[in-house]
C-alpha cells in the first residue's frame, strides 16, 4: 500500500516510526450530535446513556474481531476520574457484556492533564500513561484495544507500544467514534 492511501493521522504516525495501528470506528466524531452525546455521557457522567450505543458497539466489535481469536483490552481511566469526577469508565460501560482483559492500568503516580483539555500538539507530547500488569499474558496474543474516541491516536499508540514490547502477535483498535 502506498502512503497516499493512508489518512493524514496514519501518515503522521508513520513518519514518527510507529507501526501503524488499524483503527475501526463505528461513527464519526465530527458532528454535533456525537459531540453532544459524549459531553453528556462522558463529561457530565450520565451513565444511563451507555445504553444508546452499547449493543451496536459490542456487535460491531464481535463481528470485526471474534473472541475465539482476539482478546479485548479496554483503555483504562485514572482513579481521579473514576472516583471523584465521572464515577465510571465510559468504555467499560459501552462494552459491559464483552469479556475484556484488564492488562493496562493507569500510572497514577504521574500527574497528568486530561487528554480532553489538551490541543493536538500537547496530546502528541503526552508521556506513557499506562503500566502493563501482566506482560507474560500478552505474549503471542491477538489484541483489540477498545476506546471511546480516537482523536489523535496518542492514547491507543501508547497502549500499542506496551503490548508490542510484551510480544503481542497483532494489535488492532476499535473506537465508538473517530
Amino acid at each position: 500500500m502506498c502512503a497516499s492511501q493512508y489518512c493524514a493521522d496514519c501518515m503522521r504516525w508513520q513518519k514518527m516510526g510507529k507501526s501503524l495501528l488499524d483503527n475501526q470506528a463505528l461513527y464519526c466524531y465530527h458532528n454535533e450530535a456525537m459531540r453532544d452525546y459524549f459531553e453528556q455521557y462522558k463529561f457530565a457522567g450520565d451513565y444511563y446513556l451507555r445504553k444508546v450505543f452499547q449493543a451496536e458497539f459490542q456487535q460491531f466489535i464481535q463481528q470485526k474481531y471474534p473472541q475465539r481469536k482476539w482478546k479485548y483490552c479496554i483503555i483504562p481511566v485514572d482513579q481521579q476520574t473514576m472516583v471523584s469526577e465521572r464515577g465510571f469508565n465510559q468504555v467499560k460501560g459501552l462494552t459491559a457484556s464483552l469479556k475484556t482483559e484488564q492488562w493496562l492500568v493507569m500510572d497514577d503516580d504521574r500527574h497528568r492533564v486530561k487528554q480532553s483539555h489538551k490541543n493536538r500538539a500537547e496530546r502528541m507530547q503526552t508521556q506513557q500513561p499506562f503500566i502493563l500488569k501482566s506482560p507474560a499474558k500478552v505474549k503471542n496474543q491477538f489484541v483489540v484495544l477498545i476506546d471511546d474516541i480516537y482523536t489523535t491516536g496518542r492514547t491507543l499508540y501508547h497502549a500499542q507500544d506496551l503490548l508490542l514490547k510484551a510480544g503481542a502477535a497483532e494489535i488492532r483498535s476499535v473506537t465508538l467514534a473517530r
